[in-house]
């Protein structure tokens, strides 16, 4: 992958990089955008764009990924969405900072710092499983649907 990336960038000067994925797809959209931003010229604009993302790490890779890519990740997640919420604080994981959070109005509203307990956030939303809504992980997200068939 990253041959690709240099070669895409040796070709289009000044392009940025953006990696985008859904639930598992955003965990990995994740970990590759760090792992970019690790590789690339510092100068090289890198951003992460996920949808209904999993906690990737515990907090320490949450403050590592926070620190190396501040106010270039947003997740975005909509309504009661389980996914964001796997695995459990409780046993250690955390999610990055940057949570877009889409209300049952269909507002968007920008959650600060990692897993923020605001009842308009998804943390405190979607406090267990048991309160969480399996339909609405695949969006809609400004209309599209995410889906697999």
């Amino acid at each position: 992958m990253i041959q690709a990336v240099y070669s895409l960038l040796a070709t289009y000067q000044g392009a940025s990089v953006t990696t985008v994925g859904h639930s598992v797809g955003g965990a990995l959209a994740l970990l590759d955008g760090i792992f970019l931003r690790m590789q690339l010229d510092p100068t090289v604009d890198v951003r992460i764009v996920t949808y209904g993302t999993p906690r990737v790490g515990n907090d320490v890779f949450a403050s590592f990924a926070n620190a190396m890519l501040a106010g270039r990740m947003k997740h975005i997640n909509n309504k009661k969405d389980p996914l964001p919420i796997v695995p459990a604080i409780t046993l250690g994981f955390h999610q990055t900072s940057g949570e877009i959070h889409i209300q049952g109005s269909g507002a968007w509203i920008e959650c600060p710092g990692e897993d923020n307990a605001d009842p308009r956030c998804i943390a405190g939303t979607v406090t267990n499983i048991g309160n969480a809504q399996w339909s609405d992980h695949p969006g809609p997200y400004n209309g599209v649907m995410i889906k697999c068939n």
